[in-house]
């Protein structure tokens, strides 16, 4: 099996360790379904009527489960795979330093989340949680910078007058984070080592149109929107509450599954989102070869994958292949309205709801530095 895998070319390698890894926590999310639901409520009662410090300690506990189940992964997709594809040059115990600090993080911010959700829901039920889910996912999004530079060391340095950052993923692209308003973009000191003058200046006008075409905006309020009303659903009709940790944990089982719907519809609006922002480009008075040959270089520290069929790009890819991009743009044919990174911003939001799939995909499985920010067009 993995002869099979170190021969794929390294964007399909990971498309499968994402397949896989998905796959398996949608398996075990079922399981613990099946066996709440067999055996009248089991699961949902774990910690019921127990002091809340007992269930704090039984959440830690989970999310311990969580890791231990998810290293295996995070290795293959962290270390091994690169290593066996020459994308990176770290050790076993460099990479193990900076998958630690992720998880650490990550699992910090998970455990605070439930924390605060069973606190609210004991108090006013679904719907005191529902307002506390609001509450977190603004507060994910104004702390995302923060949250990403805790889990991974990002450096800055000033280039042109302007500030670039970079960090231990060669994949590292940056983007925009922040709330909407108060948006930041993070620029990846690589671009200054693998694009020209000009192409840098093409893509840091198209960059502008994230947030100047409305794509953003649009890219995070359906993430929230998504995740909202899967909580809500869930809590209240397939759960019934959210007191303890018993039926957080319920939720965060079906909440997988709904995320998993959200793999396969978001895609397409995120891939929209794309084309929206090379339209905005264009009409900036960006020269269509410089775009092209800019997103080429850039693709080479991502999967490096300009081509891949219809049917693989419409249900596991939220950004276009560069090919398509490219067919679109000497066409002129690049009108588009959607949102940019929906599918993105969605597993990112979706910590506050115990999201297990969010580094689970085949774009951050194993990469710590891409858990927060993801990889970007």
């Amino acid at each position: 099996m993995a002869q099979n895998i170190v021969k794929m070319s390294y964007a399909r390698s990971r498309l499968w360790l994402g397949i896989t890894s998905v796959g398996f926590w949608v398996i075990a999310a079922s399981v613990v379904l099946f066996f709440n639901v067999d055996q009248g409520g089991v699961v949902a009662g774990i910690g019921f009527n127990q002091p809340f410090l007992a269930q704090s300690f039984l959440l830690i506990k989970v999310l311990a489960l969580y890791v231990l189940f998810s290293f295996p992964f995070d290795l293959v997709g962290g270390w091994w795979l690169p290593a066996q594809h020459d994308r990176h040059s770290l050790s076993l115990w460099e990479y193990l330093s900076v998958w630690l600090r992720g998880v650490v993080v990550h699992s910090l911010c998970i455990y605070i989340s439930a924390i605060l959700l069973i606190m609210a829901g004991g108090f006013a039920g679904v719907f005191g949680a529902v307002i506390m889910l609001l509450l977190l996912f603004l507060f994910l999004l104004l702390m995302q910078f923060k949250i990403a530079s805790c889990m991974a060391r990002m450096n800055s340095s000033i280039v042109n007058g302007r500030e670039r950052w970079s960090s231990q993923d060669e994949g590292f692209t940056g983007g925009w984070v922040g709330l909407p308003g108060l948006d930041m973009e993070i620029q990846p000191a690589s671009w200054d080592l693998i694009l020209t003058p000009e192409e840098l200046s093409a893509q840091s006008l198209r960059r502008i149109g994230v947030v100047g075409s409305g794509s953003r905006f649009r890219g995070i309020l359906w993430a929230i929107i998504f995740n909202l009303v899967g909580f809500v659903l869930i809590a209240n009709f397939l759960v019934g509450g959210l007191s303890h940790v018993g039926e957080l944990i319920v939720t965060a089982s079906w909440f997988t599954l709904w995320s998993f719907f959200g793999l396969l519809l978001l895609p397409r609006i995120s891939r929209a989102g794309v084309y929206e922002v090379d339209a905005y480009a264009l009409r900036e008075g960006v020269d269509p070869e410089l775009l092209i040959s800019s997103i080429r270089k850039i693709d080479k520290l991502q999967e490096d994958e300009a081509n891949r069929s219809r049917q693989v790009e419409s249900v596991f890819h939220p950004i276009p292949s560069v090919e398509n991009r490219v067919a679109r743009i000497r066409k002129g044919d690049v009108v588009s309205f959607g949102a940019h990174h929906a599918a993105r911003n969605a597993l990112f939001l979706s910590w506050a709801c115990l999201g297990v799939l969010s580094r689970a995909v085949h774009c951050n499985a194993g990469r710590p530095p891409v858990w927060v920010v993801f990889p970007s067009d």
